[in-house]
């Protein structure tokens, strides 16, 4: 379509006709778009040529073009050409700002901002938060927040893009206290947050090591009524398992699932593993015994959860269960799980081997512990050092001692 329409313009032109300005702005936006940036000059000089005058949108496309050509630089020079009978307006102005931003050319880009007002061009909303955007990536973000204070000061209203801005840059620092301060002064003004605020909140204090403040910023949220998303829940149990306080997590699942909320299947096989986890780290005592055990029933409950649900459960969350099955004794449920894992044609290593043969041995299963061994070398070419000599060494206690 677009080369059908510079061919009319060129026939028109051969004819004697000028089109209007306005057929002219349709063509370079068009080529603009389609990212035909040496065509938008040929018809700019053709314009020229033929003595159609371009208005001022007519030069907004054209720093558009040099500024998507990345020839920021050549702007000046095109407006000081130009600038006869043409006042660059703010959509100019912000264009060329937000050109110099995005190559991080912070004072080029404040040049302008001074220039606009210099010559009665009041910036907008889009200006500063362009800028303090900028001010930001360079980690000066109470500069940002100046800036933030002279636009009020000048009567723009901020939005939740420019509140957003400056929350993320306090977070990015680890300045949680001053990002909690803007969150509340938004919704002072009735400017309710947004997943990303949320997003960027939740994980500033996670940064930090404060889980627990995070989760009170959800419960706050909610309270608020802010829509806290699947995304924000999902990286809070995870952190919580990273932590190992599977409990925590579960118990945030529980509350959350009763809203409709649904778990992807690796939020099931993190806290599997949490649980498992906190498993190996117990010690001795009866209680932390009691405790242990506990733990591997809530992992096996969550996998059988997994399982009505039609949620595969990975394989290192079957290697867990399986070694942590045989840690409490529980060998016929681990021999139940290698079974599933199996079936599921997930593949065993030598840590469940050994774990089998060392929970069979425990409980005098000499016998399924030798049939396991040749069973993992034959089918899966498995041969474990350890779990040879655990078995030598039961034979020998058992004969001899």
């Amino acid at each position: 379509m677009i080369k059908e329409g510079i061919k009319t313009f060129r026939k028109v032109l051969e004819v004697g006709h000028l089109p209007s300005v306005i057929t002219c702005n349709c063509l370079l936006n068009g080529l603009l778009r389609l990212n035909f940036i040496d065509q938008c000059w040929l018809v700019y000089e053709e314009m020229g040529r033929v003595g159609i005058r371009p208005n001022t949108y007519t030069f907004n496309i054209l720093t558009n073009v040099l500024c998507k050509d990345g020839n920021a630089d050549k702007v000046n020079e095109f407006l000081e050409r130009t600038e006869e009978g043409f006042d660059p307006d703010l959509v100019t102005y912000n264009t060329l700002i937000s050109s110099y931003c995005r190559k991080r050319r912070l004072d080029d880009a404040f040049y302008l901002y001074r220039i606009m007002y210099r010559r009665g061009v009041m910036p907008d909303l889009v200006s500063y938060t362009v800028l303090m955007s900028c001010i930001c990536k360079e980690r000066r973000v109470r500069d940002a927040h100046q800036l933030f204070h002279s636009m009020v000061h000048q009567g723009i209203e901020p939005d939740i893009v420019s509140y957003n801005t400056l929350i993320s840059g306090y977070c990015k620092e680890g300045r949680m206290q001053e990002s909690k301060y803007l969150m509340h002064g938004m919704i002072g003004i009735r400017i309710s947050p947004d997943s990303f605020t949320c997003r960027v909140l939740v994980e500033g204090y996670a940064k930090q090591g404060s889980l627990d403040s995070a989760l009170n910023l959800v419960v706050e949220l909610r309270r608020f009524r802010v829509s806290v998303s699947s995304d924000i829940y999902d990286f809070l149990m995870v952190s919580l398992c990273h932590e190992d306080r599977p409990f925590a997590a579960k118990i945030l699942l529980e509350r959350i699932s009763q809203e409709g909320y649904l778990p992807k299947p690796n939020i099931y096989n993190e806290l599997i593993h949490s649980l498992c986890r906190c498993n190996n780290h117990s010690a001795d005592a009866t209680i932390h015994s009691f405790c242990r055990y506990n733990n591997v029933i809530d992992a096996l409950l969550l996998k059988a959860d997994m399982v009505c649900k039609r949620i595969k459960v990975d394989p290192v969350a079957y290697k867990a269960l399986i070694r942590s099955s045989c840690r409490i004794g529980q060998v016929r449920e681990a021999e139940s799980l290698m079974e599933e894992m199996l079936e599921s044609d997930v593949l065993p290593d030598p840590q469940i081997c050994r774990a089998l043969i060392q929970c069979y041995c425990k409980q005098s299963g000499i016998d399924k512990a030798e049939f396991l061994l040749s069973f993992f070398a034959r089918e899966f070419q498995i041969f474990d050092n350890e779990s040879y000599n655990f078995l030598v060494r039961t034979y020998t206690e058992w004969r001899y001692g």
